[in-house]
């Protein structure tokens, strides 16, 4: 056995020279990284702060996503119901009109397929707990980074493409099942 090589109790063989290197931190510019796909899920931005909206807007579409944005909660929902197939939806929770809890309520009692971020400077952990459990996929508290937002819409989008890549296999599984219906009275046993 080699010295420099030490084992567990469960015989595995680990590397004293290896050790976890600790993450860089993060850099000052955006990371830029492309939408897995070509075709981009579009992200409606619900912010009533020109300010933030601003901001929010404009990391979104540095990251190569098509925004939709919206000035308060009423305009989020007429243009969450304007979409046809899947989104994603960065929201605040605190608007006039509609607030950003009530949003992911009614999302979730739709059925829609959206996936939601909520930014909120609310940032208690019972806070993230409450948006989340008011049906938020995910809570960012502000200020926030930018290259953390982009993240966390990359993750929505992955999601977005892993649901949609079930629905489609469900359908294939469906049809397959009622052709073997069909098939079961044409075969004799």
């Amino acid at each position: 056995m080699n010295p420099a090589t030490a084992h567990n109790m469960n015989g595995i063989h680990f590397d004293p020279d290896w050790a976890p290197v600790a993450a860089p931190k993060a850099p000052v510019s955006l990371q830029i990284v492309r939408p897995l796909d070509e075709e981009s899920i579009p992200i409606v931005i619900a912010e009533d702060d020109p300010v933030s909206r601003r901001l929010v807007t404009a990391v979104i579409e540095a990251g190569g996503f098509r925004t939709i944005v919206a000035n308060d909660g009423n305009e989020a929902m007429t243009a969450l119901r304007a979409q046809e197939g899947a989104c994603i939806a960065v929201i605040d929770w605190m608007m006039p009109g509609i607030d950003g809890a009530e949003i992911c309520r009614r999302i979730r009692e739709s059925g829609r397929r959206v996936y939601i971020i909520m930014v909120s400077a609310r940032g208690t952990k019972i806070d993230t707990i409450e948006g989340i459990d008011y049906g938020a996929d995910d809570y960012l508290v502000k200020p926030f980074d930018p290259n953390e937002l982009l993240a966390r819409v990359r993750v929505g989008l992955r999601v977005m493409k892993t649901q949609e890549a079930l629905v489609q296999r469900v359908r294939a599984l469906e049809s397959t099942v009622a052709e073997v219906g069909l098939l079961r009275f044409q075969i004799p046993l």
